[in-house]
Parts: C-alpha cells; structure tokens; sequence
C-alpha cells in the first residue's frame, strides 16, 4: 500500500439540485465520466465521493494515487462533496452542503485516520486559485476529532416524545 498522510477535500461544484432523486452512485459514475471521458484520466480522480444526503461512495481506489490536486497526488486521498457550485474560498461549509454531509466528512476522516498516518488535512483551494472546496477545510473541520451528530429539529424530538409516550402506554 503506497503511504498516505493527508486529505485533501474537494467539491464537485454542482448545484444542490444537481441529479436529485437519482442514486449516488449514478453521481459518482458521472463524475467519473468527466473525468476519464472528458479529461482523457485513467479513472475517477477523487478516492472518495458524499453525496448532499451522507452517503459516502468510493471511486478511485485508496491503493491508487488520485487525480484530484496537480503535483499533490502522490501520498493524499482526494474526498468530494457534491454541491459547492458558484462558491468561493471564503464561503462556510453551511454555505453550500449539508448537515448529513458534515457527518459523514467527519466519520470518513476518522476512518481514514484509522488506516493511515494522516498527518495534514487540507483543501484543493491551499493548493490551486480555485473556491473549491468552497470553504476553509482547516477552519472547519480539523484531524482527531471525534464525530458530532446534528442537533435534532424541533419536528424530530416531538416524534420522538411521542413514540416515547405511545411505547410506556403499551
């Protein structure tokens, strides 16, 4: 396995909208075409793809180097959130992705932190003049941090109680 020590996080910089209702995996496999059809690569350049609702799906495999940062390919994973279209560098993560989203970064980096020496964690824009990500990967998200589940909405609690009270009545 070739040594990996950073993550460099991507956005596809497509709309929230883009491709809604279909499967994440035909998401993936469009990226991939851009990529390999479009771009004339070998495969997919990013190791990992989420998607707006949290599901994680992988594309280039881990043991391969990407094709995500020019001259930053060779020890880094490349991880890509779907959304991120129109923003800058200066944006939030909230600006453009969501809740299920930031989970589900937050679970992956850990994951990986756990199969390699992840020593650096970083955004495609500390490496080239572009947005993406589309906001500041060190400011929010950062290594060794343990996974915060969103605080419910008011709507969930409520059912919750109410499945709660409904189970004690018997």
């Amino acid at each position: 396995m070739r040594p990996i020590n950073e993550i460099i996080i991507h956005c596809s910089a497509t709309r929230p909208d883009w491709l809604k209702g279909k499967p994440a995996a035909v998401k993936v496999a469009t990226i991939r075409k851009w990529h390999v059809e479009d771009r004339g690569w070998s495969d997919i350049g990013y190791h990992w793809v989420i998607d707006r609702n949290g599901e994680v799906l992988p594309g280039r495999p881990e043991g391969k180097q990407g094709a995500h940062v020019r001259g930053h390919n060779r020890n880094t994973l490349g991880v890509s959130l779907i959304g991120g279209f129109g923003g800058s560098a200066a944006d939030t993560f909230d600006d453009h992705f969501t809740g299920a989203q930031r989970l589900a970064l937050e679970k992956l980096i850990a994951d990986i932190q756990k199969r390699h020496k992840i020593t650096k964690l970083s955004g495609h824009n500390e490496y080239a003049n572009k947005g993406c990500p589309c906001f500041d990967a060190k400011s929010e998200f950062s290594l060794n941090q343990k996974p915060v589940k969103p605080k419910l909405n008011l709507y969930a609690r409520i059912g919750q109680a109410w499945s709660g009270i409904v189970r004690r009545r018997g």
